[in-house]
């Protein structure tokens, strides 16, 4: 019904009217509204028969503004729940990386170089930006992802990573094979720490390992009464269904580490940094050091490389405070025949001090051979931590564990198994659990007769 020419033409005009007019909190009735009324300016004020034509005739203008706020040729592959990356590489055939296949080829691409910078220049609208610079990262709400344009002499190499639009909870990372019920039930007990000690944790791991998603699915487990501060690069984490927390972004002229050493003045219980990297790192560990609680992500390989990254430029933490870590999650991502697959490969602890460093029990570790996360030593520290915090014996902690073990088995067994349902179930059990085992129409007497499969 639009020719390509007139839809460029008409969308180049719209992008110069709707700089700065996007931001994160639109709906996408809100979207339309902007576009349609930004269409009837431009058609009525630019004098263009055929943009009036656009506007005038209902159907053209609804396939028009359909397709503005589309992806154009990347459109399918966003909507598409398969589909984690997306790869522009100038007007070369567009790739994408698919979930448990990897990079596939596709038949799309743009055309030409001028739709390309088109579409380029509505990533960075959509994002609520203006400026197109020669390293561009932003998130982009509508799709739970983010977009990064690098400019090279061979044209615009644009990735675009998506998050899930309902993020996957820790009943479907044990699914995946990420977790097992043990492990997973630790983390739930790590995080919420019985409403008293949660654990300092630290999420470690290469590029595409899933640290994002774990990180998201234990937000499930933190206390609906507690105030979180979330900080990132790029706004990747979904809090969609939680209630008393700030969500903050950096940016040119506000870096990481002052958002971090902000936070102190906002009153948190809790100190998010979605990804670990710079100076910020001292302000989190101070943060620690005072009795707020953190959680982030770091690029390494191994829990030994993570701490060489602390120690060292730009992070610059001393041994002694690394020690304020409770828990390493290190994740690793490795082709198994001709799938993806992540799983939890380390589940470690700090301990005590040795030599003016800190030692680390690897508790659980993923065996390749037999394809399972099996328990290498049993917790000891972080247990012992959480006992003293409620005042309870030790032997209480363990049975807790195990506890939750099982109804995290229950829950999968009963389909409960959304990030929504385990957000609220968890909400709920950490106020009164005999009232969230009722809730699903359980006690703790039937949990604790389940008997798990091996």
């Amino acid at each position: 019904m639009l020719s390509h020419e007139l839809y460029l033409k008409t969308g180049e005009i719209l992008l110069k009217r709707l700089e700065n007019k996007f931001h994160f909190n639109m709906s996408n009735e809100e979207r339309w509204d902007l576009v349609e009324n930004t269409l009837k300016d431009v058609a009525y004020e630019s004098g263009d028969g055929q943009i009036k034509d656009i506007y005038d005739n209902h159907a053209k203008r609804r396939v028009f503004i359909e397709q503005f706020l589309s992806y154009d040729e990347v459109d399918e592959f966003i909507k598409d729940p398969q589909v984690e990356d997306i790869d522009i590489n100038s007007t070369n055939p567009i790739f994408v990386h698919m979930t448990n296949r990897g990079f596939v080829k596709t038949n799309k691409r743009f055309s030409t170089a001028r739709y390309l910078d088109f579409f380029q220049r509505k990533l960075i609208i959509f994002a609520g930006r203006v400026y197109v610079r020669k390293i561009n990262d932003y998130g982009l709400p509508n799709i739970y992802g983010r977009v990064n344009i690098v400019h090279s002499p061979f044209g615009p190499q644009i990735t675009i990573t998506k998050s899930k639009e309902l993020p996957l909870s820790i009943i479907q990372l044990i699914e995946s094979g990420t977790l097992d019920y043990t492990t997973a039930s630790f983390l739930w007990l790590a995080v919420e720490g019985m409403g008293l000690r949660p654990a300092n944790m630290l999420i470690v791991g290469g590029p595409g390992t899933g640290k994002t998603t774990l990180l998201n699915a234990l937000l499930s487990f933190i206390p609906s009464n507690e105030r979180v501060v979330i900080i990132e690069d790029t706004l990747e984490l979904n809090t969609r269904f939680m209630e008393n927390f700030s969500r903050l972004e950096s940016g040119e002229d506000l870096s990481l580490e002052y958002l971090v050493k902000n936070t102190l003045r906002m009153r948190p219980e809790r100190i998010i940094v979605g990804e670990v990297r710079g100076r910020e790192a001292q302000d989190m560990m101070t943060a620690m050091n005072i009795g707020k609680y953190c959680m982030g992500t770091i690029h390494a390989s191994n829990t030994k490389e993570a701490f060489t990254r602390l120690e060292n430029a730009p992070m610059n933490i001393p041994p002694s405070l690394i020690n304020l870590i409770d828990i390493l999650v290190v994740l690793r991502r490795f082709r198994k025949g001709n799938t993806i697959q992540r799983v939890a490969e380390e589940i470690s602890e700090t301990s005590f001090m040795h030599q003016k460093r800190p030692l680390v029990s690897v508790m659980w570790k993923y065996d390749y051979k037999t394809n399972c996360i099996k328990e290498e030593s049993p917790c000891t520290v972080f247990r012992d931590k959480l006992a003293e915090a409620t005042g309870k014996e030790t032997v209480y902690v363990l049975r807790e564990h195990q506890l939750r073990t099982k109804i995290l088995y229950l829950l999968k067994e009963k389909d409960i198994k959304t990030f929504h349902e385990i957000t609220k179930f968890s909400s709920i059990y950490n106020k009164d659990r005999e009232q969230a085992l009722d809730s699903i129409g359980s006690s703790i007497k039937e949990v604790e007769k389940i008997s798990l499969p091996r």
